[in-house]
């Protein structure tokens, strides 16, 4: 790629922690810095698990102590001291923001409401370029829960969906017509740190999140997982992560009677052993955006079961070929699809095999490609 020019990329995110989309603005930065970019990440609140590149400026919470294993590139480069109020923090970002004028904000954050989306707009993000990113497919997340009002205020910003549905059906139907379809990869320094071996005995299947029940619906999970004939085979569901219904979760796969078939495994920044060792990758969620669950997995070659929601399971999984994409959600149909990827063992290793080539197309090389034509384009 040609030389860019001394151009100053601002990404704003919530935080930098436990969850899919955090882990795509950690790689952004990265990304961003390959390219030439100078790089400053802006989080509004710990956790910090994943590794960065560039400066960091911390808007609330504890600043955590910096950790050289975040910024393996470089020293980390924290500005710090951050306040504690709603309104300190916003003001120290308008501050930043007036001092350092950085030539683009690439806005990661969820956005609920729309009377703070305003204040962003008019007041703290005012003279300077803007791009929006939505991550989900949810429309009071990431358009706030006025999405026409939102496309209103935003109009002279541009927006990127990072699937096909979110740019294409979701955003025009609120306005949003100044958008680019970008996905989401895989960042080259995450698929270089997958060595490794899970230290599970048993073949297991694998979900991993953050353990939001009413989004990521994992009782579904659990529920089909008892229903499948492979718990009698020996297999293993692994739940990974943190989240307000770990707790809640263990009680059920006991009260199912099914604890010693279910094993709960804490956060972890880097699974890639766990998901590299796993028979397959399941999702269940009542809506994602481009499910980094799914794209992480099948790049270590290992298959997925997804629900066919809306949105990004049935652009990234080719059913029969990568994997399997189940249009109902009914724990009995699902449990099938388990037993038919995890014991037709002729199948499986078909889609195996299937698994890493059928996502060559979010590799690094094409997704930089496009953030570069973006940024670069005035």
């Amino acid at each position: 790629m040609s030389e860019v020019k001394n151009i100053h990329v601002c990404l704003v995110t919530i935080s930098l922690g436990t969850g899919g989309a955090q882990r795509v603005v950690a790689a952004h930065s990265k990304m961003f810095a390959a390219l030439g970019y100078k790089v400053t990440t802006v989080v509004l609140r710990d956790p910090i698990d994943y590794a960065y590149a560039g400066e960091l400026l911390h808007l609330g919470g504890k600043n955590p102590d910096p950790k050289p294993s975040l910024n393996p590139d470089g020293p980390d480069d924290y500005i710090d001291r951050p306040p504690s109020s709603t309104w300190q923090r916003l003001w120290r970002l308008y501050r930043f923001i007036e001092d350092n004028k950085p030539d683009v904000i690439i806005d990661h954050r969820a956005r609920t409401s729309i009377l703070k989306e305003w204040v962003y707009q008019k007041f703290i993000y005012r003279n300077t370029r803007v791009i929006y990113v939505c991550h989900s497919a949810h429309t009071p997340i990431y358009l706030t829960n006025k999405p026409g009002l939102f496309g209103r205020i935003t109009q002279s910003s541009e927006h990127v969906g990072v699937s096909r549905f979110i740019t294409q059906d979701l955003m025009p139907r609120y306005g949003l017509l100044n958008n680019n379809y970008i996905p989401n990869f895989v960042a080259p320094q995450w698929l270089d740190a997958n060595s490794g071996v899970a230290q599970i005995q048993s073949p297991y299947l694998l979900w991993y999140g953050r353990l939001d029940d009413s989004v990521k619906d994992i009782s579904f999970l659990l529920e089909s997982f008892a229903e499948s004939k492979i718990m009698d085979q020996g297999f293993t569901l692994v739940i990974l992560g943190s989240g307000p219904d770990g707790q809640k979760l263990q009680q059920k796969a006991k009260a199912m009677k099914i604890q010693s078939s279910v094993r709960f495994l804490t956060f972890d920044p880097s699974p890639q052993a766990l998901i590299k060792g796993a028979k397959c990758v399941c999702l269940t969620s009542h809506y994602e955006g481009f499910p980094m669950a799914l794209l992480e997995a099948l790049s270590l070659g290992t298959p997925v079961i997804s629900l066919d929601i809306l949105s990004g399971p049935n652009e990234l999984i080719k059913d029969g070929v990568n994997g399997l994409l189940v249009g109902e959600r009914n724990s009995r149909i699902f449990a099938q699809a388990i037993d038919n990827l995890c014991l037709d063992q002729a199948f499986y290793k078909k889609v195996k095999a299937n698994a890493r080539l059928s996502v060559e197309a979010y590799s690094p090389p094409a997704v930089y490609q496009q953030w570069k034509d973006l940024i670069d384009h005035e």
